[in-house]
């Protein structure tokens, strides 16, 4: 294996991941710490409303077309398509989308696809098919991998997955909670709670708005892996979480999201 392709294995590793996406947006790149993050990707987020009168099956017909538009130009990326199954929406705050798409690859790959999507004859009429489509909004994010079972993600083209925004708190460090991370990734080698995978989500181009400044994300093979992983909290797991709202970070609380991959 090339070390070419060693790159791209741990690339897609992470993005399989994220088919999902630790950290936050104000240190990735700041202050230069970027090196100490060795297991990360280029992640875009397409934030998806259908449009009036188009179904899903239609839209399906678009998604098709840009993957294999992607491989014949070489810019084929990892896809997969989150549609929210328990999220904090409700009839005084519905969600204003009706699905999350992540794409991810290499930031060089990334950039060269857009090249194409925006300065083609192809890319501009995919790209007309899309908007009459869905009115999707496109972010750049990081995604970062902290713990994966590998031969579990890639049996997988559907699964579930749990995000979970948090904000820092005051006083706390990067390096902090980078420290704290890496101590509790330590617990998931063989893991018995369901979770085959977690990353982290850290916002970065049109992320202003985003819910928090990085989302945890589980991953899990089933719903029944992921009630698992619900009755541990319950049975006293929440005494963690609590533990770590206090000292390192403030989350929003968890939402499942179904999950199906697209490409590999």
């Amino acid at each position: 294996m090339t070390v070419k392709e060693k790159k791209m294995k741990k690339i897609m590793t992470i993005l399989s991941l994220v088919g999902v996406l630790a950290f936050f947006s104000d240190f990735v790149y700041a202050d230069d710490h970027s090196q100490d993050l060795s297991n990360v990707a280029n992640v875009q987020v397409n934030v998806c409303k259908l449009n009036e009168g188009v179904s899903i099956e239609e839209y399906n017909k678009v998604t098709e077309d840009y993957i294999k538009w992607s491989k014949r130009n070489n810019v084929e990326t990892f896809y997969a398509r989150h549609f929210p199954l328990f999220s904090h929406g409700n009839t005084n705050n519905p969600l204003t989308y009706d699905f999350l798409e992540l794409l991810g690859s290499t930031h060089e790959i990334s950039g060269e696809a857009w090249d194409l999507w925006l300065n083609t004859k192809d890319g501009q009429k995919l790209n007309a098919r899309w908007q009459a489509a869905a009115n999707c909004y496109p972010k750049m994010a990081t995604g970062v991998n902290l713990y994966s079972n590998e031969e579990a993600l890639e049996k997988a083209d559907e699964r579930v997955v749990k995000w979970n925004w948090c904000s820092l708190n005051d006083n706390i460090s990067a390096e902090e909670i980078m420290m704290e991370h890496a101590e509790m990734a330590k617990n998931f080698e063989g893991n018995d709670l369901g979770i085959i995978g977690w990353a982290a989500l850290i916002p970065r181009l049109g992320g202003a708005n985003a819910p928090g400044d990085f989302a945890h994300i589980l991953v899990f093979s089933d719903n029944k892996s992921s009630m698992k992983h619900q009755k541990s909290i319950a049975e006293g797991g929440w005494r963690d979480y609590r533990d770590y709202e206090k000292q390192y970070a403030s989350c929003r609380g968890e939402e499942l999201y179904d999950v199906q991959i697209l490409n590999r």
